[in-house]
């Protein structure tokens, strides 16, 4: 089984896009993107090459607070798939 949480990160690391806490809860994942308005489609992109599409369901894309503070960021989260 993939350590969805490192692959998530190592995917990330090479973008310009800057992670708060990844949460994986069973198999919901929530990923917290500290920029607020990022491209949806290409944050679903990173995780999908990360984890495979296969891996990656039901992915929505939402604005909020991120990590209970008063940054505002973009939250992609989905459901993992082995």
């Amino acid at each position: 089984m993939t350590d969805v949480h490192a692959a998530i990160r190592d995917a990330f690391e090479h973008t310009d896009y800057d992670l708060g806490d990844v949460a994986v809860n069973r198999r919901q994942v929530r990923v917290p993107v500290l920029q607020q308005g990022a491209d949806p489609d290409a944050l679903t992109a990173v995780i999908e090459e990360a984890l495979g599409a296969d891996a990656v369901v039901a992915a929505t894309v939402a604005t909020e607070a991120i990590d209970g503070e008063d940054t505002i960021g973009t939250v992609v989260s989905f459901r993992y798939r082995p």
